[in-house]
């Protein structure tokens, strides 16, 4: 990837609804190059899909967590078990396999404490090879997350 590459890849994080003409004009290349380098980024794997940034207090989302978790074991069956239950879980937002105390750490997005409690209950408690669960509540949110730094990434 070379600068171009990057610029397009910044450009495309701030507002993925761009059209290849403004794109190209953002990024000083004709409307045929910035479409090239966007398809070889595709097929690539570096731009995995498109989608919306959505508001998830406008969605009437105004309680996040974040839930360690702690399993019973180490061993790759605990471990693959857990997983894949993750991703039958729509409430699980995220979930991230970590160093430290936690084995994972899990966001999870609710409308109201009562939601959060079903979710509890109905998803986490039925989470395989859970030994310990520790949930944090985000007070408020001090930044949000609007993309990768591609600017920082070393260019050849």
């Amino acid at each position: 990837m070379d600068r171009a590459d990057l610029a397009l890849l910044e450009a495309i994080q701030a507002d993925s609804a761009l059209s290849i003409s403004d794109l190209a004009e953002k990024v000083s290349l004709s409307p045929s190059a910035c479409h090239r380098r966007i398809k070889a980024l595709e097929q690539s794997g570096v731009i995995a899909s498109y989608g919306a940034r959505l508001e998830p207090r406008l969605l009437g989302l105004t309680v996040e967590v974040f839930v360690e978790i702690t399993l019973t074991s180490q061993s790759r069956e605990v471990m693959d078990r857990f997983e894949r239950a993750v991703g039958d879980f729509d409430d699980i937002l995220e979930c991230h396999l970590m160093s430290g105390a936690a084995d994972y750490l899990l966001r999870v997005a609710a409308c109201d404490l009562d939601q959060y409690d079903r979710i509890h209950r109905d998803c986490l408690a039925r989470l395989p090879g859970v030994s310990a669960m520790r949930s944090s509540f985000s007070l408020r949110r001090i930044k949000k997350m609007q993309g990768y730094p591609v600017r920082r990434l070393p260019t050849p």
